[in-house]
């Protein structure tokens, strides 16, 4: 996996999963059986978290296979789990306005503006100022090194800038109260910034955030391209699990449809409704 320049959270998950099909079906990660793979997928909560367990299930059989461990992969014959159709879940507008002009505490306020206006993820949030998330307030330039060990520039936001004047400009904005060195875990942004919607009586999640930064450029006429870029998105088909379409951009859309037929229809609407003019409305 390290050959493969997977992140460290990468390696470390599979290597959990793989640990936990063991300790729950009581065989050996390496020995596993169609049905027993089968089986034991059946007992996980989710259809996402089938189909991601799967995968990984997936990547060791082949790997074990390809190294001469064993001979067989099992997961061939194990159909990959549905996954339905994941819509965007954007936090409304409204609930960020009323959470920021609550008195919510100075860093918590921080890490939401940064999902808000620079689209990043927990994880980026927790080492913003450090090796791999830091500003470049000369350029006017942010840059992250993201899901995957993919590095970005992005352009930095006004309010990110003015956000920058409280912190250090150099080391983490918001370090490990136990260790300074390093920085908060992801679960903690999580956790910091969940209570903070749950304080004026709202379900919120950073990706929920992250969903609206996407969203609300798009409704705002940004190009779906531009907004891939931003999100730091391999597919415009990844994008489109983040962005919602308004319903007005979609009224919008209809109303660009052509009324230089109306006459015509109108027309036929005013003649006799006999049987043969039901059948040249139809074909029409």
């Amino acid at each position: 996996m390290q050959a493969q320049s997977l992140s460290m959270r990468t390696r470390k998950e599979r290597i959990r999963i793989l640990h936990q099909i063991e300790r729950e079906t009581n065989t050996d990660s390496a020995c596993l059986d169609v049905q027993t793979i089968t089986r034991w997928l059946a007992t996980l909560e989710t259809a996402v978290t089938r189909e991601t367990y799967y995968s990984v299930l997936a990547a060791w059989s082949k790997w074990l296979v390809l190294n001469g461990h064993r001979s067989d992969d099992p997961t061939v014959f194990v159909q990959r789990p549905r996954v339905p159709r994941r819509l965007p879940r954007p936090v409304h507008t409204k609930h960020l306005e009323r959470l920021l002009q609550t008195g919510i505490h100075p860093q918590t306020r921080t890490k939401i503006l940064l999902m808000m206006y620079a689209g990043l993820r927990r994880s980026e949030v927790a080492g913003f100022g450090g090796p791999k998330v830091y500003l470049d307030l000369v350029a006017n330039r942010l840059h992250v090194e993201g899901k995957g060990g993919v590095h970005a520039v992005l352009p930095l936001h006004p309010v990110i800038a003015a956000e920058a004047e409280a912190y250090p400009q150099r080391g983490y904005w918001f370090p490990s109260p136990v260790d300074s060195s390093r920085p908060i875990r992801a679960g903690t942004v999580t956790s910091v910034i969940g209570q903070a919607f749950a304080s004026i009586g709202v379900h919120g999640t950073p990706h929920m955030i992250r969903h609206w930064f996407a969203s609300t450029l798009l409704a705002e006429g940004v190009d779906v391209r531009v907004v891939q870029e931003l999100m730091r998105h391999q597919s415009l088909g990844t994008t489109a699990i983040y962005t919602k379409v308004p319903l007005e951009m979609k009224r919008n859309a209809i109303m660009r449809l052509p009324t230089y037929l109306a006459a015509a229809i109108e027309s036929s609407l005013a003649e006799p409704f006999t049987r043969g003019s039901a059948i040249h409305s139809l074909a029409y």
